[in-house]
C-alpha cells in the first residue's frame, strides 16, 4: 500500500528541484522528527530549489503523522509513502530515491541530521561544480545518540580525486564516505543503477564503488551533516560473517571494473577490512561490552580475512584492541529455577 503526500499546502511543488533529499524511515518517528525538522530547518532559505521524499516502512502511522505534520506547511517539494510490505533497508533507500525528481540527490537517514545553513552550501557548490562531474562529498560530524561530536571528518580544501584515487580512498577506508554527507547527480545512479539489494548492510560500499570508478568524486571542507553512531543504528548489526563475505564480492567487482590494479586492490582490502573489524571492536569496548569486542575481532578468524594478511596500518591497533579483550567472556546464561 502507498500513500502519498505531494506539494506544499497551498502551493505547487518545483516542476524540477535542484536538490532532492531522500530520506528512508522505520518505526523511529522519534528519531525521523529530529531528521525531517533539520532537513526543513536547513534548506528553508532555498525551499523553492528544494525537495524531500520520505520512504516509511513502519508497522503504524506514528512516522506518517510526523512527516504530514512538519511538511504541511514547508513550501518545497515534498513526497511521503508508507510501504506495505515493509521492504529491506537497501529497498527503503532505493524507494526514498525513486521518489526523487531532484537534479541532485542527497539520502538521509532517520538518525542522521543536516547542520543548519547545508541547503545553501550545497546548492552553492553545485552551481560551481564543473560540468560533467556527478559525485560531491562533505565534511561530516560523528555525534553520539546525544548528539555529541566525538570526531570531525573533513579536508582542510577542496580537491577533485580522479577514479583510480577515488578508488582507493572508499576502497581503504571503510568510513571514507558516510551516507549524508554525500550529493550525487541522479543521472549518475540511473546509469550505474541503485543500491544493490542483494548485499544487505555493504550496498552502500558498492555504490560508492561503483560510482567513484567512473565518475570520481568531488571532495569539500565545509561540513553539512551529522552521522550518529548509537546501537539503534542499522550499521550496529553488520559485524557478521555474512556481511564480510558481501564486502569481499565488492572488492571482487572493483578488480573486474579495470580502473586499478588487482594487487593495489587487494593491499587495500587489508586495510578495509582492518579498519571495518576493529571499529566494531572499539565500538563494543566503548559501551563495556568487552566480550561482543571479542567476538567482533573473531571475524579475523575467517579464511577470507586470513588470506589477506596483516595490514601495517592497523597492526598496532589490533594489538591493542586484542589485549584489551584477552579472556573476555559474555556471562553464563541464567540456570532455570527448579522446583525440588
Amino acid at each position: 500500500m502507498l500513500t502519498g503526500l505531494n506539494g506544499a499546502t497551498g502551493g505547487r511543488e518545483p516542476a524540477r528541484p535542484r536538490l532532492s533529499i531522500a530520506m528512508p524511515t522505520r518505526n523511529r518517528p522519534e528519531l525521523l522528527e529530529r531528521a525531517l525538522g533539520s532537513a526543513l530547518e536547513a534548506t528553508t532559505a532555498v525551499a523553492e530549489q528544494v525537495e524531500v521524499t520520505v520512504s516509511d516502512g513502519s508497522d503504524d502511522d506514528a512516522s506518517g503523522q510526523v512527516a504530514r505534520r512538519l511538511l504541511a506547511d514547508w513550501p518545497g517539494g515534498h513526497r511521503y509513502v508508507h510501504n506495505r510490505p515493509a521492504l529491506s533497508l537497501p529497498g527503503n533507500m532505493n524507494r526514498a530515491m525513486q521518489l526523487a525528481t531532484g537534479e541532485w540527490i542527497l539520502q538521509l537517514h532517520d538518525d542522521d541530521y543536516l547542520r543548519p545553513g547545508a541547503g545553501q552550501v550545497i546548492l552553492e557548490t553545485i552551481r560551481r561544480t564543473p560540468a560533467g562531474e556527478r559525485i560531491l562529498l562533505f565534511g561530516v560530524d560523528i555525534v553520539d545518540a546525544d548528539g555529541v561530536a566525538h570526531r570531525r571528518q573533513r579536508l582542510r580544501q577542496e580537491r577533485y580525486l580522479e577514479p583510480a584515487a577515488a578508488l582507493r580512498q572508499v576502497l581503504r577506508n571503510s568510513s571514507f564516505v558516510r551516507m549524508p554527507a554525500a550529493v550525487v547527480h541522479r543521472a549518475a545512479f540511473e546509469e550505474e543503477g541503485w543500491f544493490d539489494t542483494t548485499l544487505g548492510g555493504p550496498c552502500d560500499t558498492d555504490m560508492w564503488v561503483r560510482l567513484f570508478a567512473r565518475h570520481g568524486v568531488r571532495c569539500l571542507p565545509a561540513t553539512t551533516c551529522a552521522y550518529t553512531t548509537h546501537q539503534g543504528a542499522a550499521t550496529a548489526a553488520m559485524w557478521r560473517p555474512d556481511t564480510i563475505r558481501a564486502a569481499c564480492e565488492i572488492f571482487d567487482r572493483a578488480v573486474a571494473c579495470g580502473v586499478v590494479p588487482e594487487r593495489s586492490i587487494r593491499r587495500w582490502e587489508a586495510d578495509f577490512f582492518h579498519q571495518f573489524i576493529l571499529g566494531g571492536a572499539y565500538r563494543s569496548l566503548r559501551l563495556r561490552q568487552r566480550a561482543e569486542a571479542r567476538d567482533v575481532l573473531r571475524l579475523f578468524d575467517l579464511p577470507e580475512i586470513r588470506h589477506l594478511g596483516a595490514s601495517p596500518k592497523w597492526l598496532p591497533v589490533r594489538v591493542a584492541l586484542t589485549a584489551a579483550t584477552a579472556g573476555a567472556r559474555k556471562p553464563a546464561e541464567p540456570r532455570p529455577h527448579r522446583d525440588v
